[in-house]
């Protein structure tokens, strides 16, 4: 459970999840929160006193996830503004209630299991799929943490998972809920139906009053959006990677260090095919040694090719041992005996073997180059970006110190904020997002920040010129205005001759009579959902389909714009409940999950209550950039 909220907010559950210990300072008072902190901790829950370093850290590493997660910076006002200082902090104070609980209750992992745990990382594994310790310790580096740090915070979440798994655990929906859900959502409906469309003659010709009044009562279509030229700066890793020097030396002790990295093990393409018993497999050898093929005789076992080809693999990727064994001992070419794996019972031939190879330094000279060049790059960024800075306080221009730093440099001439230009196309520009946001927030002659990018390097801008928004002259575009009058028109008049329509129809003229009268022709479609659509019902037109109960009329646009339907709802036989199914068993999971982070979020809320809790509002202020009152 706990993994659920360290991974952090990109599903609509694992934002409830969140959400829920949030609301859960609701049951006794945020506000108490802030009383009685204990001298020089942020914050205490109980005996555990949360330091300023350890929720400054935890802090910045949350807004890194969120702008990395949306694609831009996310500057400590916005954060507020989101609340993501509300959740750091609820996680802080969560986590403190779990450690000290864990704590009271003597709860604890042996070094061994924190160590497996580690080595089955994946983020730890090397290309082989191996616990590699140089790239561990180089990612712990990247993450601003110690092995001490990891392996700590390691022991804490296993055991603040294990307290909150208790408050979680065996929870189970009812079942009419269940059951209410699962025919909610399966419910299917068909529909005949017949569209309608407004004649050229009854769609009224508009007068330049009309055409002016629809102007003025909808400036936002006629309005030009504020443009802004913008200039643009950028560093990052591969544009300063080619210009570093690496030497002889350098490449040569990295292939040493790195030749792991360069080494392609033995491949095996390989055929199999799986028996009950060791009997049957022999007499099945016996045929393919007597001119059997052995693909034509998988086929005759109901095997695809694909299904028994076992194509290009290394000994390590086939997860049966024994069966690993067998195929990298066979000769190239030759059937098995039959092979006791443990699953199954197999025969194996072996079509390709491809010997393992070790590259040698000249073969792989340019890649290690690069590799190099990209490292250094990332550790001269800092350095390319105080030039940067000293030069900007220098009042140099943008154009300036690109041009001497060999960075690469654009002006926009003139963007929205939605980046597109004024021909209404694209605008391309590093960043994008993070840029637009910024610089439509900032003026003419402000000195900006730079912006920090995904791939550690930063994004100067500054904005060069504003114009205004401004409402585009009437008589420029009057025939914009007159199309835009007309199609508005006619979707009103389609759904009011549908609904007139409608109305006989409850009245007793059938679908099909009133088909006739519209001149045109009842189709049927079958089988929707609730929450499905397809080219010919839009949402639109299924919510109109489920709004009215089997056998019920409604009017709906159609999706063209032009038209609209006339809709009759027809039931379908009930899909039966069944709580085995893939649909029932997601939503039972759903309700679960829900109903799990609410009785955590019960949970910890007590365990705080019990334990007490404080805040020193000042500090807390401090760490996350707010101005304390």
């Amino acid at each position: 459970m706990l993994d659920v909220f360290r991974r952090a907010a990109q599903g609509w559950t694992a934002k409830i999840l969140i959400g829920l210990l949030v609301v859960s300072f609701g049951v006794w008072g945020i506000a108490d929160v802030f009383r009685g902190f204990s001298a020089g901790a942020l914050a205490t829950v109980g005996d555990r006193k949360i330091s300023v370093e350890e929720a400054s850290r935890l802090y910045q590493q949350r807004l890194r996830f969120y702008s990395e997660q949306s694609g831009k910076a996310i500057t400590p006002e916005e954060a507020r503004r989101l609340g993501i200082d509300r959740l750091v902090l609820a996680e802080l104070l969560r986590d403190a209630a779990l450690d000290a609980e864990a704590q009271a209750v003597k709860l604890a992992i042996s070094d061994a299991e924190i160590a497996e745990k580690i080595r089955r990382n994946p983020a730890f594994l090397n290309s082989r799929g191996e616990f590699d310790p140089q790239h561990f310790r180089e990612v712990l580096e990247r993450n601003g943490l110690s092995e001490g740090m990891y392996v700590g915070s390691q022991r804490s979440e296993f055991l603040r998972t294990a307290i909150s798994g208790m408050a979680t655990e065996d929870v189970a929906p009812p079942k009419t809920l269940l059951e209410a859900m699962y025919k909610h959502g399966n419910e299917q409906r068909d529909a005949r139906y017949f569209v309608v469309r407004p004649t050229e003659q009854e769609i009224p010709k508009p007068s330049d009053q009309d055409l002016k009044k629809f102007y003025d009562d909808n400036p936002q279509s006629y309005t030009a959006p504020e443009y802004r030229s913008i200039a643009i700066m950028k560093v990052e890793p591969q544009d300063i990677a080619a210009k570093v020097e690496i030497s002889d030396a350098e490449i040569t002790a990295a292939y040493e260090a790195r030749k792991q990295d360069y080494f392609k093990p033995e491949t095996r393409t390989i055929l199999q095919m799986g028996f009950p018993s060791v009997e049957e497999a022999r007499k099945t050898k016996e045929r393919i040694a007597a001119g059997a093929d052995f693909l034509a005789v998988a086929k005759e076992r109901g095997m695809t090719e694909a299904d028994a080809t076992l194509a290009e693999r290394t000994k390590e990727s086939i997860p049966d041992a024994k069966i690993a064994e067998a195929a990298f001992s066979l000769p190239e070419g030759q059937v098995s005996d039959p092979v006791e794996g443990k699953l199954s019972i197999a025969l194996l031939k072996v079509t390709k073997i491809t010997p393992a190879k070790q590259l040698t330094l000249d073969e792989v000279r340019g890649d290690l180059k690069s590799r190099l060049q990209l490292e250094k790059a990332r550790d001269e960024i800092e350095s390319t970006y105080n030039a940067v800075e000293d030069a900007r306080a220098a009042q140099e221009s943008f154009e300036v110190i690109a041009q001497r730093a060999g960075l690469p440099f654009m002006l926009v001439a003139a963007t929205d904020a939605n980046g597109l230009g004024k021909d209404g196309k694209s605008v391309d520009m590093p960043s994008k997002e993070q840029v637009l946001e910024q610089a439509f927030a900032s003026d003419v002659g402000v000195e900006n920040d730079a912006l920090p990018t995904p791939t550690d390097g930063y994004v100067w801008y500054e904005v060069r010129e504003v114009t205004p928004a401004a409402a585009k002259p009437f008589d420029s575009i009057k025939a914009q205005v007159q199309a835009d009058w007309a199609s508005r028109k006619t979707r009103e008049i389609a759904l009011d001759k549908a609904r007139k329509l409608v109305e006989k129809a409850r009245n007793g003229v059938t679908l099909d009579d009133l088909a006739k009268e519209a001149g045109t022709e009842v189709k049927t479609i079958q089988g929707l959902k609730r929450n499905e659509t397809d080219s010919e019902f839009d949402a639109e037109s299924v919510a109109a389909l489920f709004s009215v109960p089997p056998g019920g009329f409604a009017a709906a646009p159609h999706g063209d714009g032009k038209a609209a339907k006339v809709i009759q709802s027809q039931a379908v036989m009930d899909q039966p409940f069944d709580s085995s199914s893939t649909d029932a068993q997601a939503i039972a999971k759903s309700i679960a999950q829900s109903a799990g982070s609410e009785m955590l979020a019960q949970y910890v809320s007590e365990l705080q209550k019990d334990l007490g809790v404080s805040v020193n509002e000042k500090l807390w202020s401090q760490v996350t950039g707010a101005n304390a009152e």
